[in-house]
């Protein structure tokens, strides 16, 4: 937005002293009696024109950006909706299930109450891998479990064995939410404008994940995500920056200046 400021020229009077000599005093007591001469019309001195300073930088572009609230503090993400956690009597691979739907869910910062979750039935002393399966948002994603290992403890009822199961398990791609990241960035960047060049929500596949950069303050991994950006408007400089977007291995967005080059 350009900014018009008026200039002027203030000339401040000259009060000048002059000594005279005793002998006018008289003369001068006597000029005062009279009628005292008419003034003289003066012209006052012209000031320079002033001239108001024009930008030639065009206003931002905002027409691409969307604009929202700036959010005072961070904006932690309500994850209330998910349904409730099975109980520990409930069978491994219902747990395993609502395991895999919280993983995707807290990935994505944000509950798709439609969303659904199921594990093959497997023989826990047998099987070594099971792949487990989340909708969510119209989207499929794998929760893998690999290693698994059992340890009996003893039969049960006579035919059930009683144990404990361990594994280790990964997502092997996540969902990005566009509005989430946005109002996060909002919050990071203090500014009402922001957009992502994204569709509103994407299937992510974590292969392109990068370790930290040597001197980042980001603690752990921090994902990359090709091909997407996002614009914010600047208020410190009134222009629009655009950064690439980056992830937590949470699935929040990366502060631009908590990695190197933001």
């Amino acid at each position: 937005m350009a900014r018009s400021e008026m200039t002027g020229v203030i000339r401040a009077g000259v009060k000048a002293t002059v000594l005279v000599p005793a002998g006018t005093a008289l003369l001068l007591f006597a000029s005062a009696c009279g009628s005292p001469p008419a003034p003289q019309p003066t012209t006052p001195p012209s000031s320079p024109a002033s001239t108001a300073p024009t930008s030639t930088a065009p206003p931002a572009d905002l027409s691409t950006l969307r604009r929202g609230t700036v959010p005072k503090a961070y904006p932690e993400p309500d994850l209330s909706g998910l349904p409730p956690k099975p109980a520990a009597s409930a069978p491994v691979r219902e747990r395993i299930a609502w395991e895999a739907l919280q993983k995707v869910t807290d990935f994505a910062n944000h509950v798709d109450p439609g969303a659904r979750s199921s594990c093959p039935a497997f023989d826990p002393g047998r099987t070594k891998t099971a792949t487990c399966t989340v909708t969510y948002l119209g989207e499929s994603y794998e929760y893998v479990l690999r290693d698994i290992k059992f340890q009996g403890t003893g039969l049960t009822d006579g035919r059930t064995e009683q144990g404990t199961i361990s594994y280790r398990a990964d997502l092997t791609a996540g969902p990005i939410i566009r509005d989430r990241v946005e109002i996060v960035l909002r919050h990071q960047n203090v500014t009402e404008y922001e957009a992502c060049d994204m569709p509103e929500h994407v299937r992510f596949e974590f292969g392109s994940t990068k370790r930290r950069p040597s001197g980042s303050s980001v603690v752990g991994q921090w994902i990359h995500v090709p091909g997407i950006s996002c614009r914010h408007l600047d208020p410190k400089t009134d222009t629009v920056r655009t950064l690439p977007l980056e992830l937590f291995e949470s699935g929040a967005p990366i502060h631009p200046s908590s990695r190197i080059g933001g």
